[in-house]
């Protein structure tokens, strides 16, 4: 893939002595980069995706850890930096640098450390990303890794729906058996997830093959996405559907090829359709129930993909891309098309949004049907009664929140319903809870960071690929803020990485030459990435030993159990976790006065955790200490008051 960047010309001239040599020796090291960068970009999506999307902090953690480490080796060998990162990229990195220090001074006032700790490591490993790509990918490269992510994300939604044709293939989807469900969620775990990712895949397709100038690149991107479209369809989301409109929205906003992408638009729109036609006419996928009906819709998959290929095939031979409305017509047609929405906004406007706040704002969740997809018009849920509670936190903390990663507890204390609920389902209410007014203001700089990037790129960008992959990602990343804005996307890491890496992969296009590091600024560099990695380890290393303990607690292997419980607890002496997982073993071994111990430092560390006092609760009762298991057991009560935990009178509970 050839760099963007002017050649001096004296270096390719022909006439001069070995200058032909020097030139195949250029595009023989560019070849190969670029091969590399899409390569290294296709596995980064892949590794985070397929893990469940990294949502699990071992997966992240050991991922951050890597990243890290490779920041530092790169740097102190002088391998780092390959390129200048521009001005936009930093200011990126410097906004999620703030962040991430703010999420960190939440130590300060935290209820619960462990969970604050997770969220610093994770807001690092973000950072170390997007470091690690400003300085690896130029001008000569950046196309092509840009290429690896958006081909790595059509293949994860390939991967998702083969799972519902070919589920023996796969692992087991212990989602779908937990909760009964019937929506797809492979590889995520959720199916919001899964269809946030489809909505983003489909969103960089559908720009990619509206640019490419090679008919190759451009017909596989839109053969690709009926596969995306059906995968998110079997989600059943109404966000994902929504997703997919905003960023067509997105790209026909800033698109410079209009006609290729309506064109496209309507034949992958169509190939979609059919696609899921099939999958109606098949109650045992729609459902997942069995198999039967896989070959007819995997038939009509793949029969709307070769349509799309040859399409973009066609337009691409055709032409099209460089032909232009009349500036007259393309008026008439906007005219048109605005006095339209007008007049239905009017007549219809007032009645749609009366019914669908009604519907949002009813307490409770979807209505089963028997047609899953009945969901997709409705808006019922329970959003309204967690962005209202996250509301009402930051009410109680504006200048400080919770502390990062705490809202659970506040919800277990201000419950609207009993719905167990972790996260806000929204970024900006999220941190409004858990950090106040500063965590607002500095995750909204972080995206406006980003956003800043694309827009650069897009405005530099010359040629018709160039505009595309800018295009693509920019659109990409605004789908991801919305779905950031009506689910917890930012924790479902794979997601976040697929954004950001989009925004600092494109950034390369503004890359300068490498600058020249001195020893102390690589030695200063080298220590900040060491700490960074650091600060991976006491969760990875606690979580993974409090799973082998639970694994020897689960064998009858008491000793083993507790040799490990402790090893959690010294590799995170601030993690509730490992000291309820000790009590719990010493709790089994009948060493009720150890785990009574072990217990209160579990609340001494999160004292709003309703779960440690009603463990201590149940041990004090088993030491024979009834009031004070009573005492326990009413604050327990305080703390999560809609727990079914409670639904029994005390006296029979502790019994």
């Amino acid at each position: 893939m050839l760099s963007e960047q002017e050649t001096p010309t004296a270096a390719l001239d022909p006439h001069r002595p070995g200058s032909k040599s020097r030139r195949r020796r250029a595009d023989r090291s560019t070849t190969a980069g670029s091969a590399i960068a899409f390569t290294a970009a296709f596995g980064l999506v892949l590794a985070y995706a397929l893990r469940g999307g990294s949502y699990d902090i071992v997966a992240f953690e050991e991922y951050g850890l890597l990243i890290w480490w490779l920041l530092a080796v790169g740097i102190a060998l002088g391998v780092l930096p390959r390129v200048r990162p521009a001005r936009a990229v930093l200011l990126l990195c410097g906004a999620m640098l703030a962040y991430a220090a703010w999420t960190a001074l939440s130590l300060i006032w935290t209820q619960s450390s462990e969970l604050t700790t997770e969220e610093i490591a994770r807001s690092l490993d973000y950072l170390g990303l997007l470091l690690l790509l400003g300085l690896l990918v130029g001008r000569s490269t950046w196309r092509a890794a840009a290429a690896g992510l958006g081909f790595g994300a059509l293949v994860v939604c390939v991967l998702a729906l083969a799972s519902r044709l070919d589920p023996a293939e796969f692992p087991v989807d212990l989602v779908a058996i937990t909760f009964k469900t019937d929506r797809l969620s492979y590889p995520f775990g959720y199916w919001n997830a899964l269809a946030a990712w489809g909505a983003m895949s489909t969103t960089i397709a559908i720009a990619w093959s509206a640019h490419d100038t090679s008919r190759l690149r451009r017909a596989v991107a839109l053969a690709l996405v009926p596969a995306a479209v059906t995968a998110t369809y079997l989600t059943y989301s109404r966000a994902g559907a929504l997703g997919i409109g905003l960023g067509l929205v997105t790209v026909f906003a800033v698109t410079r090829n209009r006609l290729t992408l309506v064109a496209h638009t309507a034949v992958a729109a169509a190939g979609a359709a059919i696609a899921i036609i099939a999958v109606r006419a098949a109650p045992q996928i729609a459902l997942e129930t069995g198999d039967r009906g896989s070959s007819t819709v995997a038939a009509a998959v793949v029969g709307a993909s070769i349509a799309a290929f040859a399409a973009a095939w066609l337009t691409g031979r055709l032409g099209i891309d460089s032909r232009r409305l009349p500036r007259r017509v393309a008026r008439s047609v906007l005219l048109a098309f605005s006095g339209a929405a007008l007049v239905a906004a009017v007549i219809a406007g007032p009645k749609l949004i009366s019914h669908a706040w009604h519907s949002f704002t009813s307490l409770g969740t979807v209505p089963a049907a028997s047609d899953p997809a009945a969901r997709l018009l409705s808006l019922s849920g329970t959003r309204y009664e967690v962005w209202q509670s996250a509301l009402a936190a930051f009410d109680a903390h504006p200048l400080d929140g919770t502390g990062a990663g705490t809202f659970e507890f506040w919800w277990n204390s201000h419950p609207r319903d009993a719905e167990f609920v972790r996260n806000a389902h929204n970024l900006w209410l999220q941190n409004m809870a858990d950090l106040g007014l500063p965590g607002l203001l500095l995750i909204v700089g972080v995206a406006i960071a980003a956003i800043a990037v694309a827009v650069s790129v897009r405005r530099r960008a010359r040629r018709s690929t160039s505009a595309g992959v800018s295009t693509a990602f920019l659109a990409a990343f605004v789908v991801f803020l919305f779905h950031a804005s009506v689910d917890w996307i930012w924790e479902s890491t794979a997601i976040t990485v697929l954004a950001l890496a989009g925004v600092a992969v494109i950034g390369g296009r503004l890359a300068g030459r490498p600058p020249r590091l001195s020893w102390w600024a690589r030695a200063i560099f080298v220590a900040l990435a060491v700490g960074a990695g650091v600060v991976q380890l006491p969760g990875l290393l606690s979580t993974t030993e409090i799973r082998r303990s639970q694994a020897a607690e689960r064998a009858r292997n008491g000793n083993l159990a507790l040799s490990w419980a402790n090893a959690a607890v010294a590799a995170e002496p601030w993690s509730a976790s490992a000291y309820e997982q000790r009590g719990l073993v010493l709790e089994a071994a009948g060493r009720f006065n150890a785990a009574a111990v072990a217990l209160r430092q579990a609340i001494s560390d999160e004292p709003t955790n309703y779960v440690h006092w009603l463990d201590l609760a149940r041990v004090e009762t088993e030491r024979g200490q009834i009031a004070a298991a009573l005492v326990d057991y009413t604050r327990a009560h305080r703390l999560r008051p809609d727990s079914v935990a409670f639904e029994l009178p005390p006296v029979l509970t502790l019994r």
